[in-house]
């Protein structure tokens, strides 16, 4: 993709989102999980640490009134059909990775299966157990101790609700990750959407054609779900602002961690002030909380146990690419880092939509890498929601350039 249609900050988010693409790709590969691992590992957090830097120093960088953000030639019958031949490609790639008769040997996917069994049989799938996918040793090594007896895992759905009503249509069809794929599909044309251009057809293909992105498919890791409705926020605030409440609460339903985006919903309110953020913010939360009522008064102590003591209670990942690997007392430190960089951020002075999806990969990653946890799928999200930034970009620009018009 030209530098020409990036702008300096654009580049480094770039450079950054393949850091974090990277990680990912190492993630799920897991060679660094063997005793010989220290080098690999060395490098990997060297990069995940430029990653962050790179990321920052962007989001640090004022934008309004760089020329090199202008759009690119616009979309014509030629990129309409390029776009249409990689939506194309990743069906079928998609459709070669997850086939009947297939099925992952992964809790996710199991979990996703086993409660949309029990939902359909009109029994509640929090508060149930599932089936343990995993060896004694492994299952030693992933869950709690507390939480396995019996060849069966003590929790019920370990998601919120919103990826359970996801997860039903792929079910019924046969395979929940189809759901996931119908989810990337979505993904792309809003990308495609927001950013009618080279630009968005050069981020397009990057996600439609990313070996990371059908590694994520084929495991039913539920991001595809969370970057949908990211893009989806994403596109409302810049193009449809009435849609913004339910698409951002929407987002704010599809995964717990995504409760660190919050604050960063004072880019959406220009000119920024606090009664506009409450009231968007309390609009999204309340559509949040309408996707988990249902479940809450069916049975909230089951609700809040699988959603929430449940991860609580997890060990330390011995597999997570996360620093800390090198020193246990790293995971205390994380919560500081992510709040240092939310108050940082937030003192920014060119707030624009497009910054929103960057800040939330800068604080996933800042969470993550500080975490007991840290797994492919999460770094898939971190790469791709800052790819996302780069294509809401031009569309922001001109918002705001509108906004200060006015």
């Amino acid at each position: 993709m030209p530098a020409a249609l990036l702008g300096a900050a654009g580049c480094v988010v770039i450079v950054a989102a393949f850091g974090a693409y990277l990680l990912g790709l190492a993630a799920a590969r897991g060679a660094y999980r063997s005793r010989a691992w220290e080098m690999e590992l060395f490098a990997l957090l060297g990069v995940l640490f430029l990653a962050i830097v790179l990321a920052i120093a962007a989001l640090a960088r004022p934008a309004l009134g760089n020329r090199s953000y202008v759009r690119a030639r616009k979309v014509d019958g030629q990129m309409r059909l390029v776009f249409a031949l990689l939506l194309l490609a990743h069906l079928l790639l998609a459709f070669l990775f997850v086939r009947p008769g297939t099925l992952p040997a992964i809790d996710v996917y199991s979990s996703q299966a086993d409660a949309c069994r029990s939902l359909l049989r009109g029994a509640d799938p929090f508060g149930a157990t599932q089936a343990d996918v995993y060896n004694a040793r492994e299952s030693s090594l992933y869950y709690a101790p507390e939480l396995v007896a019996g060849g069966k895992i003590l929790e019920g759905f370990q998601y919120p609700p919103l990826t359970l009503i996801w997860a039903l249509p792929g079910y019924l069809l046969g395979d929940v990750r189809i759901s996931y794929i119908f989810a990337v599909i979505v993904s792309a044309w809003i990308l495609f959407a927001l950013s009618p251009d080279r630009r968005g057809l050069g981020i397009a293909s990057v996600f439609l054609l990313s070996p990371l992105t059908l590694v994520v498919e084929s495991c039913s890791f539920t991001e595809p779900l969370v970057y949908m409705t990211l893009c989806a926020t994403t596109y409302a605030a810049v193009k449809k602002r009435w849609w913004l409440p339910i698409a951002l609460g929407l987002f704010l339903a599809s995964k717990q961690y995504n409760l660190l985006a919050v604050p960063f919903i004072a880019y959406f309110v220009r000119p920024f002030e606090w009664k506009g953020y409450w009231k968007l913010a309390g609009l999204s939360l309340a559509t949040a909380a309408a996707t988990i009522l249902p479940f809450a008064l069916w049975n909230p102590g089951a609700l809040w146990h699988d959603m929430v003591l449940f991860h609580l209670r997890q060990p330390y990942r011995f597999d997570s690419l996360s620093f800390a690997a090198l020193s246990p007392w790293i995971m205390k430190v994380g919560p500081a880092l992510v709040l240092a960089f939310v108050v940082w951020s937030l003192r920014a002075r060119n707030r624009v939509a497009a910054m929103f999806p960057a800040a939330y990969a800068v604080a996933l990653l800042l969470f993550f890498s500080t975490s007991k946890q840290a797994f492919a799928n999460y770094y898939f999200l971190a790469g791709q929601a800052l790819f996302l930034a780069i294509a809401a970009l031009p569309a922001s620009m001109e918002g705001r350039a509108e906004a200060l018009l006015a």
